[in-house]
């Protein structure tokens, strides 16, 4: 996209002039191509318009032939898409053999074939494609408007695009002109190259499809530009087919988690003169008797909400080199916490005791903050800055985890004119693969250490304040027990693509500090990944949720959830962005994911009106 689209593709209207005046003059075939400028101005235009980076729409569609469910609830758009994209298919390599006609020197006889084909055959009349393609997008059936339509009631779907919804809207809108532009070319030509060997052609049938060309273009502009506006920026994932741990999502492990100890071992005197209920926040003191409590690893950390359920269980023991502490728990009673079954490690004893005749040692089932190494719970607080310096901006995001600690990944390209992206230079950032064991790395200061205490992430969506910034950085900061996403913009000149001064100039936005955030409830939930049902996204707006463990009954306790999605949030092709979030996508019942999406520049500004009609 080396120049302005849509504004450049409607000044090909201002030649209808130069069309008329040459209409009747006779060329050589030879000089056909190089002698008349209106032909030449469209072929450039054409040109230009190629040269872009755009996606196959016929892949973009796929999340509506793909979705039995779209098809039903909403409009069957599959079929008519694929008759729509075959007549542009069409049209596309109609105009290729022209191309090749051009450069090549074709008998008269072959070009003439072509001329009668393209403007006389019965099966092909390119004047008559473009007014059925013209109606089912944008007119009486309205097909680009059902498109935005569905993508507005069935989001859950439109995350199987790689391009937001408004994005989609745009380029399929270059498509269309592109279709528009080759079948004029085609059909001008033709009727040349009919008159100049005196085989029909006349200068009224010529006009009618110049006519009907100026007639379509300018309507077009319009209904997406009114579309535009009311269409959704955002890119986000959808859950893979298949969950797979270090591939779709990695975890926060260890950081609440279910644990048995007897209370006896929760204060320092030994006492079991109290319940269970009352060790809402200690620590484990010891190990009396070397019973249940010699049998399992003792929590380094905080114990916390601790309750009591059955006074005697069977106890599933988890694989050393697993994250879980337990895989089940059974009572006497019956009742499991967990998937129970058969144990596959070794099955332990816990039995309440009794200290004198009226004091009961029981067991307590309570929550592990353990702050060891097995640990995974470290977010990177480092600004992460793409190379403004070589006119660089933020393109795309996904979570990585590195040495036990989650980075907010950037993927980069650099800036070209109006907002065009160059490809080759698309690339992801490296993020500093630091440990927190690492001489001079710091606390609060490089990274964040999550705890029962500091387990909440603020969900935001960070938004430019003009349309005239685009994202150039981010970075996570603490605020009160919070982690905060904060997105860096820089000013930019739309029509040049360059950034003003952004080292000096670039500015830090982030979301509401308003205290009465709305809390993301997770209660007793299932682990993530087990949900049958695609996630939805949660509202991001003024929300946040804490990291917890999954339910007792469900799972023991034994998992940090939400997970955290690594997928790559990017658009195709890479445009730049006016926005970044951090949102909760999940099903009731289940953990769900921790994800990023990003929000595409807003180009509806800049789709133009012609002059000629607007003034």
């Amino acid at each position: 996209m080396k120049c302005g689209l849509l504004w450049i593709l409607v000044t090909t209207m201002a030649f209808q002039n130069l069309a008329a005046e040459n209409a009747n003059e006779h060329y050589t075939v030879a000089q056909k191509e190089k002698t008349n400028p209106y032909l030449e101005e469209i072929y450039k235009q054409i040109d230009a318009v190629e040269g872009l980076n755009r996606v196959k729409h016929r892949d973009s569609v796929a999340f509506i032939i793909g979705s039995n469910k779209y098809i039903d609830e909403g409009i069957p758009l599959a079929r008519e898409f694929i008759k729509i994209f075959d007549l542009i298919d069409l049209i596309s390599r109609d105009y290729d053999y022209l191309k090749r006609y051009l450069i090549d020197n074709f008998e008269n006889e072959t070009l003439l074939n072509l001329a009668n084909y393209e403007v006389s055959s019965k099966d092909h009349d390119n004047l008559q494609n473009m007014e059925n393609l013209h109606l089912k997008l944008f007119g009486s059936e309205d097909i680009i408007g059902q498109l935005a339509s569905g993508n507005q009631l069935f989001h859950v779907y439109s995350c199987r695009s790689p391009q937001s919804p408004q994005q989609f809207l745009y380029s399929m809108y270059v498509e269309y002109v592109l279709a528009e532009l080759k079948a004029h070319a085609l059909i001008v030509w033709s009727w040349m190259i009919l008159r100049k060997f005196g085989q029909g052609g006349s200068i009224e049938q010529e006009e009618r499809s110049r006519d009907a060309y100026m007639r379509r273009v300018p309507s077009t502009l319009s209904r997406i530009k009114d579309l535009m506006n009311g269409a959704d920026r955002s890119v986000w994932r959808c859950d893979p087919s298949n969950h797979k741990v270090g591939v779709t999502y990695e975890e926060v492990t260890r950081l609440l988690q279910g644990y048995i100890e007897n209370e006896v071992d929760l204060n320092r005197d030994g006492s079991c003169s109290r319940d269970c209920a009352f060790y809402k926040s200690t620590k484990s003191e010891g190990c009396t008797d070397k019973k249940f409590c010699s049998e399992q690893p003792k929590c380094s950390g905080g114990v916390y909400d601790c309750r009591f359920v059955e006074s005697d269980m069977k106890v599933c023991q988890a694989a050393k080199n697993s994250n879980r502490r337990y895989e089940f728990i059974q009572y006497e009673s019956g009742r499991v916490l967990g998937n129970g079954g058969s144990c596959h490690t070794w099955l332990c004893d816990a039995k309440s005791w009794r200290r004198w005749i009226f004091m009961q040692c029981s067991y307590c089932l309570c929550l592990c903050d353990d702050q060891g190494d097995n640990s995974d719970r470290y977010f990177n607080l480092r600004p992460v800055i793409a190379e403004v310096e070589k006119n660089r901006v933020v393109t795309g995001l996904r979570f990585v985890k590195r040495n036990r600690v989650f980075h907010l990944q950037i993927q980069e390209g650099e800036l070209l004119p109006r907002g065009v992206i160059s490809e080759s230079t698309v690339y992801w950032v490296p993020v500093d693969s630091y440990s927190v064991s690492d001489k001079d790395v710091r606390k609060d200061i490089d990274y964040h250490m999550l705890s029962y205490e500091k387990r909440s992430i603020d969900l935001d969506d960070l938004n430019a304040d003009n349309n005239n910034s685009v994202v150039t950085g981010l970075r996570f900061k603490v605020k009160g027990t919070h982690l905060h996403l904060e997105a860096q913009f820089s000013r930019f000149e739309f029509q040049s693509g360059v950034l003003i001064e952004p080292q000096t100039t670039s500015y830090w936005m982030s979301g509401s500090d308003d205290e009465r955030r709305g809390k993301v409830p997770l209660k007793d939930p299932q682990v993530s990944t087990r949900s049958l049902a695609a996630s939805i996204p949660y509202p991001s707006d003024n929300q946040f949720f804490e990291f917890t463990n999954t339910g007792f009954d469900k799972d023991a306790g034994q998992t940090t959830v939400p997970f955290i999605d690594i997928q790559d949030v990017i658009s195709k092709p890479a445009v730049p962005l006016s926005g970044i979030g951090i949102y909760y996508k999940g099903r009731d019942g289940f953990g769900g994911f921790l994800a990023p999406k990003i929000i595409t520049y807003d180009f509806s500004p800049h789709v133009q009106l012609p002059k000629w009609e607007s003034a």
